[in-house]
């Protein structure tokens, strides 16, 4: 009897230091990120004239071309940074909507498996961004300066282990006209929260 106590004993202490020494449970937590809310904001001239190099001759020097019609984005990677912006989790992604159309509810963009530590930055990398003009055939190039969108998450998200939590993106996508060339140019004013 008492060697099946002693036993019983040794392998309750074995399980338990293995245990300690490597969990099987899983570490990480489950980030999911998404998008609503993006209101467009357009600044300048919203027509184009037909005389710049970038639509060549397609009008009457002068004319307008037309109005905004749409205005897609495509993200194809976004990557979960740290509150200290030292790291981060990437994940590739192909996600295209228009700045022009809002959503009617929040869309899931990406969703991730992060290590529990406080997440203070969201980055989008644009894949491309395209406009679609009246009046132009084909569609006309967007730039985004850096090709990147980077969003502080404020207050910043507290991943815990096993847990899912979830950031909301929205704000607001300002697109400028420029007058050299009729360039057009997003400077979206974005923010991430953490949804409840």
């Amino acid at each position: 009897m008492v060697y099946f106590a002693f036993l019983g004993l040794l392998l309750a202490g074995s399980m338990i230091a293995f245990f300690q020494a490597d969990p099987m449970l899983p570490k990480d937590g489950t980030v999911s990120v998404y998008i609503s809310n993006i209101q467009s904001d357009i600044v300048g001239k919203p027509t184009i004239t037909g005389n710049s190099p970038q639509f060549g001759n397609a009008h009457v020097s002068g004319r307008p071309a037309g109005t905004l019609l749409s205005l897609n984005v495509t993200f194809d990677s976004v990557t979960i940074e740290k509150n200290d912006n030292s790291s981060g989790v990437t994940t590739n992604t192909k996600f295209t909507f228009d700045v022009l159309r809002p959503f009617d509810v929040s869309t899931l963009i990406s969703s991730a498996k992060v290590p529990p530590e406080n997440v203070g930055m969201v980055t989008l990398h644009v894949a491309s961004a395209v406009a679609a003009v009246q009046g132009i055939s084909g569609l006309q190039t967007v730039k985004v300066p850096s090709n990147e969108l980077k969003i502080p998450v404020q207050p910043a998200l507290e991943v815990k282990a096993q847990a899912s939590s979830s950031i909301v993106i929205s704000g607001a996508a300002h697109i400028v006209f420029t007058g050299n060339g009729g360039q057009i140019i997003l400077t979206p004013v974005l923010h991430a929260q953490k949804m409840m």
